[in-house]
């Protein structure tokens, strides 16, 4: 009678192996379908953030041209964009390096390496737009610098 009663009071609370290994294959399934997307989104946004970080130094070249009423210069070389400001006849710099590539993980192509901002924040020595691209995996955002200065989104309209 003792053995009987252990067993009428033996608990199946828990979960088999054969359920576990099912749950698992079925996160497994769910997730590799999910990547793509999230990955997309993931490069997406990085592309935009370096763009951001583009129009910023390139907004702030031109507004330190007219704040100090002075030759102010947008640089975008070797993945990186930085400022420097006129002092008294030397180049110094304004707003720091950042390197694109590492920052963010985008390529950046450039129709010139600087865009000189004169101390009335127009753009000086350009013979028409200059266009700015950031792309990684397929992904491309641009920024367009008119002859004057201007900065626009999206790219130059021809």
């Amino acid at each position: 009678m003792a053995a009987g009663l252990s067993r009428a009071h033996r608990s199946d609370a828990g979960f088999t192996l054969v359920e576990l290994a099912t749950i698992a294959v079925l996160v497994v399934l769910i997730l590799a379908a999910a990547f793509p997307k999230v990955h997309s989104a993931y490069s997406a946004e990085t592309v935009r953030e370096a763009r951001y970080l583009t129009e910023a130094y390139l907004t702030t070249a031109r507004a330190a041209s007219v704040q100090k009423g002075r030759t102010t210069v947008f640089h975008s070389a070797g993945q990186r964009v930085w400022v420097t400001t006129d002092s008294s006849g030397v180049q110094v710099s304004y707003r720091a390096a950042v390197r694109l590539d590492s920052a963010y993980n985008v390529t950046m192509t450039a129709s010139r390496d600087s865009i000189v901002f004169n101390g009335r924040g127009i753009a000086v020595g350009l013979s028409g737009s200059q266009t700015i691209t950031l792309s990684k995996t397929g992904i491309t955002k641009s920024i367009c610098v008119s002859a004057l200065g201007a900065i626009l989104q999206g790219g130059c309209v021809s």
